[in-house]
């Protein structure tokens, strides 16, 4: 795993946290910017941020409003945090979480979940995933990081 690149992604998602949330825990972040996720019915998402060795999602679900199961192929890594709301998650083969305000969890990368938002509010969720080095950049973007990163003899 980049440390860099997982260092990166926790600083994004603490800006993301910093934003002052009132005590009715009302959605955060530009969900006016955000896009419908087609067959998910009161579910909007966007991309805020993208590098070529991760990426930020920030998704928004209404009261209610189910994710279908789905999973993010080219990632090796999937930090899932709740910033405002409450929510169920599943993994599959793993236990069906409850999820409050402020936890974070680490998803195995392309692993497949679901959620449903449990609240009474609208639920903002911030995501921040490690691509595969492929999606990375592929061979020639590998070929430079290791030869970077090589100790000289």
């Amino acid at each position: 795993m980049n440390t860099k690149a997982v260092l990166t992604g926790m600083l994004l998602i603490a800006a993301a946290w910093a934003h002052p949330i009132d005590a009715a825990a009302q959605a955060v972040g530009g969900v006016e910017n955000a896009r419908p996720v087609q067959g998910d019915p009161g579910m909007k998402t966007m991309r805020v941020f993208d590098t070529p060795q991760f990426y930020v999602m920030r998704d928004y679900a209404e009261p209610g409003a189910v994710r279908r199961m789905h999973n993010h192929a080219g990632t090796i890594w999937h930090v899932f945090v709740l910033v405002t709301g409450q929510l169920q998650l599943t993994v599959e083969g793993e236990p069906i979480q409850d999820v409050k305000q402020g936890d974070v969890l680490s998803l195995k990368g392309a692993a497949n979940h679901t959620f449903k938002n449990t609240g009474a509010v609208t639920a903002t969720i911030v995501e921040v995933f490690g691509k595969t080095p492929a999606a990375a950049g592929g061979a020639e973007v590998i070929a430079a990081a290791l030869a970077a990163a090589a100790v000289p003899r």
